[in-house]
Protein backbone atom coordinates (compact mmCIF):
# COMPACT_ATOMS: atom_id res chain seq x y z
CA UNK A 1 0.00 0.00 0.00
CA UNK A 2 0.93 3.43 -0.95
CA UNK A 3 -0.77 6.96 -0.19
CA UNK A 4 -0.14 10.53 -0.75
CA UNK A 5 -1.71 13.72 0.10
CA UNK A 6 -2.27 16.02 -2.81
CA UNK A 7 -3.75 18.99 -1.07
CA UNK A 8 -4.95 19.00 2.45
CA UNK A 9 -6.28 22.30 3.64
CA UNK A 10 -9.01 24.68 2.95
CA UNK A 11 -8.73 24.81 -0.61
CA UNK A 12 -8.95 21.51 -1.24
CA UNK A 13 -8.10 17.89 0.02
CA UNK A 14 -7.97 15.04 -2.09
CA UNK A 15 -6.00 11.89 -1.02
CA UNK A 16 -4.88 9.47 -2.82
CA UNK A 17 -4.04 5.93 -1.58
CA UNK A 18 -3.47 2.62 -3.53
CA UNK A 19 -2.90 -1.12 -3.34
CA UNK A 20 -1.89 -2.84 -6.60
CA UNK A 21 -4.06 -2.57 -9.34
CA UNK A 22 -6.75 -0.59 -6.69
CA UNK A 23 -6.40 3.46 -6.92
CA UNK A 24 -8.58 5.70 -4.63
CA UNK A 25 -9.53 9.46 -4.22
CA UNK A 26 -10.14 10.25 -0.44
CA UNK A 27 -12.03 13.06 -1.02
CA UNK A 28 -11.80 15.33 -4.17
CA UNK A 29 -11.71 19.14 -3.09
CA UNK A 30 -9.56 20.41 -5.86
CA UNK A 31 -10.63 21.34 -9.17
CA UNK A 32 -10.99 17.91 -11.06
CA UNK A 33 -8.12 19.92 -13.23
CA UNK A 34 -5.97 20.67 -10.41
CA UNK A 35 -6.80 17.27 -9.06
CA UNK A 36 -5.83 15.76 -12.43
CA UNK A 37 -2.58 18.09 -13.06
CA UNK A 38 -0.88 16.89 -9.14
CA UNK A 39 -1.58 13.39 -10.05
CA UNK A 40 0.26 13.49 -12.84
CA UNK A 41 3.07 15.45 -11.41
CA UNK A 42 3.61 12.26 -8.86
CA UNK A 43 3.20 9.81 -11.60
CA UNK A 44 -0.12 8.73 -11.53
CA UNK A 45 -2.56 8.12 -14.04
CA UNK A 46 -5.96 9.94 -13.64
CA UNK A 47 -7.89 8.25 -15.71
CA UNK A 48 -6.60 4.81 -14.14
CA UNK A 49 -8.38 6.03 -10.98
CA UNK A 50 -10.75 2.83 -9.78
CA UNK A 51 -13.27 4.84 -7.24
CA UNK A 52 -13.45 8.18 -5.07
CA UNK A 53 -14.73 8.23 -1.43
CA UNK A 54 -16.09 11.25 0.10
CA UNK A 55 -16.25 11.75 3.82
CA UNK A 56 -18.82 14.67 3.67
CA UNK A 57 -20.11 17.34 1.53
CA UNK A 58 -18.38 20.75 2.29
CA UNK A 59 -17.05 21.83 -1.06
CA UNK A 60 -12.94 21.48 0.07
CA UNK A 61 -13.82 17.97 0.22
CA UNK A 62 -16.03 17.04 -3.44
CA UNK A 63 -15.63 20.16 -5.12
CA UNK A 64 -13.80 17.87 -8.13
CA UNK A 65 -15.81 15.34 -8.01
CA UNK A 66 -18.23 15.12 -10.82
CA UNK A 67 -15.76 15.66 -13.82
CA UNK A 68 -13.17 13.60 -11.79
CA UNK A 69 -16.04 11.10 -11.36
CA UNK A 70 -16.99 11.30 -15.19
CA UNK A 71 -13.78 12.02 -16.63
CA UNK A 72 -12.31 8.35 -15.19
CA UNK A 73 -15.73 6.61 -14.86
CA UNK A 74 -14.73 6.50 -11.37
CA UNK A 75 -17.57 5.33 -8.94
CA UNK A 76 -18.33 8.02 -6.09
CA UNK A 77 -18.94 5.72 -2.82
CA UNK A 78 -21.06 8.08 -0.44
CA UNK A 79 -23.77 7.81 1.75
CA UNK A 80 -27.04 8.73 1.67
CA UNK A 81 -27.60 11.73 4.14
CA UNK A 82 -23.86 13.19 2.12
CA UNK A 83 -25.39 12.62 -1.42
CA UNK A 84 -28.53 14.61 -0.91
CA UNK A 85 -26.64 17.50 0.18
CA UNK A 86 -23.86 17.55 -2.81
CA UNK A 87 -24.58 20.00 -5.25
CA UNK A 88 -22.32 18.91 -8.02
CA UNK A 89 -24.56 20.67 -10.51
CA UNK A 90 -26.21 19.68 -14.08
CA UNK A 91 -28.30 17.22 -11.80
CA UNK A 92 -25.40 14.87 -11.02
CA UNK A 93 -24.83 14.83 -14.66
CA UNK A 94 -21.98 12.64 -15.38
CA UNK A 95 -21.09 11.11 -11.59
CA UNK A 96 -21.24 7.30 -11.60
CA UNK A 97 -22.36 6.63 -8.22
CA UNK A 98 -20.97 3.35 -6.47
CA UNK A 99 -22.05 1.81 -3.40
CA UNK A 100 -24.01 3.55 -0.37
CA UNK A 101 -21.25 3.46 2.56
CA UNK A 102 -22.97 3.77 6.20
CA UNK A 103 -20.72 4.44 9.25
CA UNK A 104 -19.54 1.22 11.01
CA UNK A 105 -20.61 -0.91 8.03
CA UNK A 106 -17.15 -1.59 6.30
CA UNK A 107 -16.99 -2.12 2.47
CA UNK A 108 -14.35 -3.34 -0.10
CA UNK A 109 -12.90 -1.57 -3.24
CA UNK A 110 -10.76 -3.96 -4.73
CA UNK A 111 -7.63 -4.72 -2.72
CA UNK A 112 -8.75 -1.98 -0.05
CA UNK A 113 -10.72 -2.67 2.90
CA UNK A 114 -12.47 0.57 4.60
CA UNK A 115 -13.97 1.01 7.54
CA UNK A 116 -16.24 3.87 8.20
CA UNK A 117 -16.84 5.62 11.58
CA UNK A 118 -18.45 8.60 12.61
CA UNK A 119 -16.74 12.55 13.47
CA UNK A 120 -18.05 15.21 15.01
CA UNK A 121 -18.24 17.96 12.33
CA UNK A 122 -21.13 20.10 11.56
CA UNK A 123 -21.31 17.99 8.00
CA UNK A 124 -24.54 15.66 7.00
CA UNK A 125 -23.53 12.76 7.91
CA UNK A 126 -19.72 13.16 8.73
CA UNK A 127 -17.46 9.85 8.35
CA UNK A 128 -13.68 9.10 8.85
CA UNK A 129 -11.74 5.71 7.74
CA UNK A 130 -9.15 3.17 8.53
CA UNK A 131 -8.42 1.35 5.43
CA UNK A 132 -6.53 -2.19 5.62
CA UNK A 133 -4.80 -3.63 2.65
CA UNK A 134 -2.31 -6.95 3.59
CA UNK A 135 -1.60 -6.37 6.92
CA UNK A 136 -1.68 -2.60 6.59
CA UNK A 137 -3.30 -0.24 8.43
CA UNK A 138 -3.80 3.44 7.50
CA UNK A 139 -6.05 6.05 9.63
CA UNK A 140 -7.20 9.42 8.84
CA UNK A 141 -9.54 11.51 10.56
CA UNK A 142 -9.89 15.24 9.63
CA UNK A 143 -12.38 17.45 10.14
CA UNK A 144 -13.66 16.51 13.39
CA UNK A 145 -14.19 19.41 16.06
CA UNK A 146 -13.01 17.03 19.10
CA UNK A 147 -11.14 13.50 19.20
CA UNK A 148 -14.15 11.10 21.23
CA UNK A 149 -13.22 7.83 22.41
CA UNK A 150 -14.75 5.60 18.91
CA UNK A 151 -11.93 7.63 17.19
CA UNK A 152 -9.07 6.92 19.24
CA UNK A 153 -10.33 3.37 19.32
CA UNK A 154 -10.57 3.01 15.43
CA UNK A 155 -7.09 4.52 15.00
CA UNK A 156 -5.19 2.03 17.11
CA UNK A 157 -2.77 -0.47 15.46
CA UNK A 158 -2.67 2.33 12.56
CA UNK A 159 1.00 2.11 10.67
CA UNK A 160 0.13 5.95 9.24
CA UNK A 161 -2.27 7.86 10.65
CA UNK A 162 -3.18 11.38 9.00
CA UNK A 163 -4.57 13.44 12.14
CA UNK A 164 -6.23 17.05 11.86
CA UNK A 165 -4.11 19.81 13.80
CA UNK A 166 -5.94 22.47 12.25
CA UNK A 167 -5.69 25.77 13.92
CA UNK A 168 -3.42 27.58 17.21
CA UNK A 169 -5.74 29.03 19.75
CA UNK A 170 -4.12 32.05 19.99
CA UNK A 171 -3.84 32.89 16.03
CA UNK A 172 -6.87 32.04 15.69
CA UNK A 173 -8.29 34.53 18.63
CA UNK A 174 -6.44 37.39 16.42
CA UNK A 175 -7.22 36.18 13.33
CA UNK A 176 -9.42 37.58 9.95
CA UNK A 177 -12.53 35.68 10.74
CA UNK A 178 -15.67 36.83 11.62
CA UNK A 179 -16.27 36.26 15.49
CA UNK A 180 -19.49 33.58 13.74
CA UNK A 181 -16.70 31.84 12.24
CA UNK A 182 -14.03 31.55 14.92
CA UNK A 183 -17.03 30.19 17.00
CA UNK A 184 -17.98 27.75 14.54
CA UNK A 185 -14.30 26.36 14.21
CA UNK A 186 -13.88 26.14 18.09
CA UNK A 187 -17.14 24.24 18.08
CA UNK A 188 -17.66 20.59 19.15
CA UNK A 189 -18.71 20.48 15.45
CA UNK A 190 -15.81 22.09 13.57
CA UNK A 191 -12.06 21.65 13.92
CA UNK A 192 -9.17 20.38 15.98
CA UNK A 193 -6.74 23.00 17.39
CA UNK A 194 -3.27 22.13 17.95
CA UNK A 195 -3.78 21.94 21.86
CA UNK A 196 -6.73 19.32 21.12
CA UNK A 197 -4.34 16.87 19.02
CA UNK A 198 -1.11 17.29 21.14
CA UNK A 199 -4.56 16.03 23.93
CA UNK A 200 -5.08 12.88 21.96
CA UNK A 201 -1.10 11.83 21.43
CA UNK A 202 -0.67 12.34 25.18
CA UNK A 203 -4.27 10.42 25.88
CA UNK A 204 -4.83 7.91 23.09
CA UNK A 205 -2.20 7.76 20.54
CA UNK A 206 -0.25 4.03 20.97
CA UNK A 207 2.89 5.17 19.27
CA UNK A 208 2.95 2.46 16.67
CA UNK A 209 2.23 4.21 13.39
CA UNK A 210 5.57 4.34 11.02
CA UNK A 211 4.38 8.23 10.32
CA UNK A 212 1.83 10.48 11.82
CA UNK A 213 1.28 13.26 9.43
CA UNK A 214 -0.59 16.43 10.50
CA UNK A 215 -3.07 17.53 8.16
CA UNK A 216 -5.72 20.25 7.07
CA UNK A 217 -3.51 23.38 8.67
CA UNK A 218 -5.24 26.53 8.63
CA UNK A 219 -3.30 29.18 6.30
CA UNK A 220 -4.53 31.66 8.43
CA UNK A 221 -4.49 30.71 11.37
CA UNK A 222 -1.85 28.14 12.15
CA UNK A 223 1.27 28.14 11.24
CA UNK A 224 3.61 24.24 10.67
CA UNK A 225 6.32 24.97 13.22
CA UNK A 226 3.70 25.58 15.75
CA UNK A 227 1.22 22.39 15.29
CA UNK A 228 4.74 20.61 14.92
CA UNK A 229 6.08 21.26 17.86
CA UNK A 230 3.13 21.00 20.26
CA UNK A 231 3.28 17.16 18.79
CA UNK A 232 6.56 17.06 19.42
CA UNK A 233 6.08 17.97 23.08
CA UNK A 234 2.99 16.09 23.40
CA UNK A 235 5.12 13.03 22.52
CA UNK A 236 7.63 14.01 24.94
CA UNK A 237 5.83 13.37 27.44
CA UNK A 238 5.90 9.37 27.06
CA UNK A 239 9.70 9.51 26.70
CA UNK A 240 12.18 8.99 24.32
CA UNK A 241 11.25 5.10 23.62
CA UNK A 242 8.13 5.36 22.46
CA UNK A 243 7.89 7.34 18.95
CA UNK A 244 11.49 6.83 18.37
CA UNK A 245 12.71 9.63 15.76
CA UNK A 246 9.82 11.34 15.79
CA UNK A 247 11.44 14.54 14.23
CA UNK A 248 11.75 12.44 11.18
CA UNK A 249 8.51 10.61 11.42
CA UNK A 250 5.88 13.20 12.59
CA UNK A 251 5.19 14.79 8.88
CA UNK A 252 3.23 17.95 7.96
CA UNK A 253 0.61 18.01 4.92
CA UNK A 254 1.08 20.79 2.89
CA UNK A 255 -2.02 22.52 1.56
CA UNK A 256 -0.97 23.93 -1.93
CA UNK A 257 1.26 20.94 -3.40
CA UNK A 258 1.38 17.42 -2.98
CA UNK A 259 3.29 15.77 0.27
CA UNK A 260 5.85 12.89 -0.62
CA UNK A 261 4.64 9.28 -0.43
CA UNK A 262 3.99 7.23 2.32
CA UNK A 263 5.33 3.35 1.09
CA UNK A 264 3.75 0.79 3.61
Amino acid sequence: MRLILLGSGSTGNALYIEAGATRVLVDCGLSAKETATRMVEVGVDPTLLTAIVLTHEHSDHVKGTRVMSKNAQAPVFVSDATRNQCNFGRGNEGVVWGERIEASKPFQIGQLDFYPFTIPHDGADTVAFTVQSNGVKVGMATDLGYITRLVSDRLCDSDLIVMESNYDREMLKVGPYPWSVKQRIMSTTGHLSNDETARWIKEGFDGKAQYLVLAHLSRHCNHPELARLAALRALDVHGSLFFQNAENRLRIAPHDRPSEWFEL
